[in-house]
């Protein structure tokens, strides 16, 4: 493990996270369900705690990581996910899966933020390729975990939650031998919190950009709030889930990298521009939902993954561009943040909804692809808006 250099070690991590992450997450409304201990509310609650830690604790994330670097962080982070999945095997309550996601999230957020920062830092002007292959080694993950789980999970649901706990058990652990005794500590600041956030704070572009990517953020999250419970209602099983899942992540693995070395060679407003593309392609997507049968959910799904692809490339790489030296890990966190007000808006909304009458899911597709639409509007107009490298707040 510690010939492997840091981008190595991360990717190799992330793949095998991931793979625990999407052998879980994505069925956990199915199994909650299946199991009959819980109401769709009462997923819905699940999913919007999970939403809200693992991307709302992302700015204390990226203000801890740029105070004292990323690595003993990412090992933190791995430690209390791997906690968060032992829980999870160990009961199928509504009471401990809460707190389960709650911890789970919580690492979540220090180990995404913490992997994301080491990576922009250390890819100088290419940032955009770098955060994306981030997501694609996310994504190699995704491919297998939905498949596998989708075929053990109606043997038997407990192992499939063991199996995720097994993962970040190995990961954290090869993690620590990685980097826990020999990860370079920066030297404390001693800037106070308020001061590391009043760096994107005062910078008002930068924040209007960050509520513009709510929507899509929301478009990204409906693959694992809304399309289980959408299944549901469609009388679909852990197979169809699992394989749209995996059909999902294939798309981006194999189109990711790509996709972010031509991200790179674009300036900042045609990547803005780009991303309202990608608004408006998901907006599309979730109609399709709108229509009967499985097929339709399959391709509507497809449809948004177009538009995750081109958020995924862009997104971070446009926050990135703003943040001056020393706040990458604050801009990133602002901009995860908005990822989970999105996440909690759609997990909520599809609890609510998605388990009701043919109205209230159609309520639910429609007001999705007008959010969507919105965005891809808003985007476009703020691509107008000249931007100018912001200064570092003085002591």
């Amino acid at each position: 493990m510690p010939e492997l250099s840091a981008k190595r070690f991360i990717a190799t991590t992330r793949v095998i996270t991931s793979f625990g992450f999407y052998l879980t997450i994505p069925l956990l409304a199915v199994v909650a369900l299946r199991a009959g201990s819980m109401t769709v509310a009462e997923v819905g609650i699940l999913l919007a705690a999970q939403a809200l830690f693992r991307r709302g604790m992302a700015i204390p994330s990226g203000i801890l990581c740029d105070r004292y670097g990323g690595a003993k962080l990412l090992v933190a982070g791995l430690a209390a996910e791997a906690v968060g999945y032992v829980l999870l095997s160990s009961s199928i309550t509504f009471s401990i899966w809460l707190i389960a996601v709650v911890v789970d999230g919580v690492g979540g957020a220090v180990y995404n933020t913490a992997s994301r920062v080491v990576l922009a830092e250390a890819s100088d002007d290419a940032a955009a390729s770098s955060l994306a292959g981030f997501y694609v080694a996310t994504n190699v993950g995704a491919l297998l975990g939905p498949l596998i789980a989708a075929l053990v999970a109606d043997h038997s649901a407990r192992i499939v939650l063991a199996m995720s706990a097994l993962a970040y058990v190995v990961s954290a652990i090869s993690a620590y031998r990685r980097f826990g005794r020999h990860a370079e500590t920066r030297a404390a600041t001693g800037k106070s919190i308020w001061h590391s956030t009043r760096q994107a704070i005062r910078d008002p572009k930068f924040l209007v950009y960050c509520s513009l990517t709510i929507p899509l953020w929301y478009g990204i999250s409906l693959l694992v709030s809304a399309l289980p419970l959408e299944a549901n209602a469609k009388h679909l099983g852990y197979f169809d889930v699992g394989l749209i899942n995996s059909l999902n992540a294939a798309m981006v693995v194999a189109f990711g990298t790509m996709g972010g070395r031509w991200v790179d060679k674009l300036d900042h407003k045609q990547r803005l521009r780009l991303l309202g593309a990608g608004s408006a392609i998901m907006a599309a997507g979730c109609l399709v939902c709108l229509a009967p049968g499985r097929w339709s959910l399959y391709a509507g799904i497809l449809v948004i993954t177009v538009g995750e692809l081109i958020n995924i490339c862009a997104s971070e790489a446009v926050a990135v561009r703003f943040a001056p030296k020393g706040a990458t890990g604050v801009y990133l966190g602002f901009i995860t943040t908005a990822w989970s007000v999105a996440g909690v808006a759609v997990s909520l909304l599809a609890g609510a909804l998605l388990g009701g009458d043919p109205a209230s899911r159609t309520l639910f597709w429609v007001f999705s692809a007008g959010l969507l639409v919105v965005g891809a509007v808003a985007l476009a107009l703020f691509s107008r808006v000249p931007v100018n490298q912001p200064v570092p707040v003085a002591d």
